[in-house]
């Protein structure tokens, strides 16, 4: 009789397993998860820790049917190289700082815009970021590769080499832009991966 119990209970035991890890093998936790090993990696069957039929929690009972799901992978942002920014010879800082992207160098617009004496302001329902000097206007779409430039009742418009984007919260424009918007004489050293802005 204690034979027949223990045949029974291990033939349960072996149907409730593999009704658990029927999607790949894999030792499970108290949790009921597991990480992935590197051969169902490879085999695309998982990307990391996940579960199996549902079991999200609190064991490893399940009703014997598989509901796995592979897990998605989140997307890496690129990598971005940082560039220095001197503003009439004093090195700035900036969060984020300005950064390289697509060969082109993009600096945050409204510090940058306020310490050369402009007013900046945003406009988060039609994305456009508006500063002010003096007698002229400079209007810039996030996401837009021209600028325009009201001055004296004289509009003009700037071609960028590269959209605005938001970046951490802040916009972030072209380099060139900051001399064709206020004049500012804008050298870029490659080699020390610096940027130098001076008024004139």
């Amino acid at each position: 009789m204690k034979k027949l119990v223990l045949f029974l209970a291990m033939v349960t035991l072996f149907f409730t397993t593999t009704s658990i890890a029927d999607a790949h093998p894999g030792r499970l936790d108290s949790n009921g998860g597991h990480n992935c090993s590197e051969k169902s990696k490879a085999k695309g069957l998982c990307t990391g820790y996940h579960y199996h039929n549902g079991n999200s929690g609190g064991g490893s009972s399940s009703g014997g049917q598989s509901n796995y799901t592979q897990p998605t992978t989140a997307v890496q942002a690129p990598a971005l190289t940082k560039v220095a920014v001197y503003l009439n010879n004093v090195k700035q800082s900036y969060t984020p700082s300005a950064y390289m992207k697509n060969g082109t160098t993009l600096v945050p617009m409204k510090p940058i815009f306020e310490a050369l004496g402009a007013t900046v302001s945003y406009e988060s329902a039609t994305k456009k970021v508006t500063a002010t000097k003096d007698s002229k206007k400079i209007v810039i779409g996030v996401g837009n590769k021209t600028a325009y430039v009201d001055a004296n009742g004289t509009t003009s418009t700037i071609n960028l080499s590269h959209p605005a984007e938001v970046y951490q919260g802040t916009t972030m424009v072209p380099l060139r832009f900051v001399s064709q918007a206020l004049g500012a004489e804008v050298t870029f050293d490659e080699a020390k991966l610096t940027v130098y802005i001076t008024t004139k």
